[in-house]
């Protein structure tokens, strides 16, 4: 009678697999999270200029709507900037961001804007039209500060018409 060997199974993976699995993962990961990590500060300074768009403009449309002046102020000195639209006061960012994460910056032309203060008039015009650059009024999110996604608002007109702008635009 002979004696039988034990039979080693065939089925799963080596170690040397599993290792060689790891490493590659790890190397595709390492090349993709500095590409994941700009498209993420990108879409967060998309959406952070989109909110500053939509309080601007709310401002301008209740102006006209109450024949009234409308201010919109920013609070670019907080480590969270808020804007203050129509007695609201919003952190930028809608929650989505950090106190540090973000920076922001008015400006009309090259110049610091006074007070951080947009104001539309009753007719939903600027109501410092004798200020106004020809640049216009830029208001900037940096995403993350001094080095991140620029995005910005840019209010061109004396008739508060505005745009958005990104990047070179908003130097």
């Amino acid at each position: 009678m002979h004696k039988s060997l034990p039979r080693r199974s065939k089925a799963g993976y080596t170690l040397v697999e599993l290792i060689v699995v790891i490493v590659i993962v790890a190397v595709l990961a390492a090349i993709a999270a500095p590409g994941w990590l700009a498209f993420m500060n990108s879409r967060r300074a998309n959406a952070a200029r989109d909110q500053i768009f939509q309080a601007l403009r709310q401002a301008q449309a209740q102006a006209i709507r109450g024949k009234e002046s409308q201010p919109v102020t920013f609070d670019t000195a907080a480590a969270l900037p808020t804007i203050k639209s129509l007695e609201v006061i919003q952190s930028v960012g809608d929650g989505q961001l950090e106190a540090g994460d973000v920076a922001l910056r008015v400006r009309n032309g090259t110049a610091a804007l006074r007070d951080d203060k947009v104001e539309f008039d009753a007719n939903g015009n600027l109501k410092i039209a004798d200020l106004l650059s020809e640049q216009g009024i830029k208001i900037t999110v940096t995403v993350p500060p001094n080095t991140g996604s620029k995005r910005c608002v840019i209010v061109q007109t004396l008739l508060g018409s505005m745009r958005a702008g990104s990047d070179d635009e908003c130097d």
